[in-house]
């Protein structure tokens, strides 16, 4: 094998070499800044995480403070005994208001 031959075929392989490198560099290069956006993103979710559970928990403690179907069936009642004394009191005063009406007339009539 002569001088010029190994010249050549060191070159190839200088070549090839150099190109491998380039492709494993530029491959590591890919995934670094694929797991760096990854490691950003996963940070980002587990900030809206935290803070989505701060809120849930909040809105669990004041679901315990609110009223329960019972509690609510108990206003509805009482609702309806005001409502139903209101109509009561309103007939009554429908009858005053005519009886006041009546002796308006007579003393208006009155000579």
């Amino acid at each position: 094998m002569d001088y010029q031959s190994f010249s050549f075929w060191f070159g190839v392989i200088q070549w090839l070499t150099t190109v491998g490198v380039w492709i494993y560099v530029w491959n590591v290069n890919r995934n670094r800044v694929t797991d760096e956006r990854i490691s950003a993103l996963e940070e980002h979710v587990d900030t809206k995480i935290d803070g989505h559970a701060d809120r849930l928990a909040r809105l669990e403690q004041d679901a315990r403070h609110a009223p329960s179907h019972n509690d609510l069936k108990r206003l509805h009642q009482r609702l309806d005994e005001v409502n139903g004394e209101l109509k009561e009191m309103r007939g009554e005063f429908s009858a005053a208001n005519r009886t006041l009406s009546l002796i308006h007339q007579h003393l208006l009539e009155k000579p």
